[in-house]
């Protein structure tokens, strides 16, 4: 965690650039609640913050992105000039401290897809669901691109007892999974608008209900 990756993802928090184009065009209306459970750094969840949400909570396993993501808290509330409506606790996806329908959005990019289990593919996702009232995203690797097929195979992680290899999404499963969430409205798009073989990374979303909507006012 050395100033290099602060200093990127301090952009990311204040400007919203890179790969979540999509979901930072959602902008929290006013009084919205948003959770961004496995946050890793926070940047995604603090660019909420910054784009108006009332509360915005980070969740992460790892002690080390809690307080990291409590540095880039910090340092992008000291560049705005005010203070953010920003929580950061150190917990699990799996046992979220909330109960059912209590934010307006939640999201997470890269949790899901590194179980190959069911009960924690599919778990990590309805536990997302259970305490939205609104939207869940869910960010992960895309099974149709190539290059995200030969990382998974190479590529090795050792993050909070993850399984070391990460099993990509497919379009079609990706969208199964939310809709077993419970969610309606359920759309999948690669990220950026790429073709789906160029895409490292699938997009997919949903709502609780037909008649919520994010934006807006």
């Amino acid at each position: 965690m050395d100033l290099d990756n602060l200093y990127k993802d301090l952009g990311f928090a204040l400007h919203g650039l890179w790969l979540h184009e999509f979901l930072f065009a959602l902008r929290p209306p006013e009084g919205a609640t948003v959770l961004e459970p496995g946050c890793g750094s926070g940047k995604m969840g603090i660019h909420y913050a910054l784009r108006g949400a009332k509360e915005t909570v980070l969740i992460d396993i790892d002690p080390s992105m809690v307080e990291y993501a409590t540095r880039l808290s910090k340092a992008t509330a000291a560049l705005a000039g005010r203070k953010l409506g920003i929580a950061i606790l150190e917990g699990s996806i799996f046992h979220l401290p909330y109960a059912d329908n209590t934010f307006d959005l939640v999201f997470n990019e890269g949790i899901p897809h590194h179980w190959p289990d069911e009960e924690r593919r599919q778990g990590s996702i309805d536990a997302m669901a259970r305490v939205s009232r609104g939207w869940v995203c869910v960010i992960g690797s895309n099974a149709l691109c190539p290059e995200t097929m030969k990382m998974a195979e190479s590529v090795s992680h050792t993050y909070a007892g993850m399984p070391p290899k990460q099993k990509p999404f497919t379009p079609e499963e990706l969208s199964e999974r939310l809709k077993k969430a419970g969610l309606v409205k359920v759309e999948v798009v690669p990220a950026l608008g790429s073709s789906w073989t160029e895409s490292t990374l699938i997009v997919g979303w949903g709502r609780k209900n037909e008649s919520y909507f994010l934006t807006g006012t």
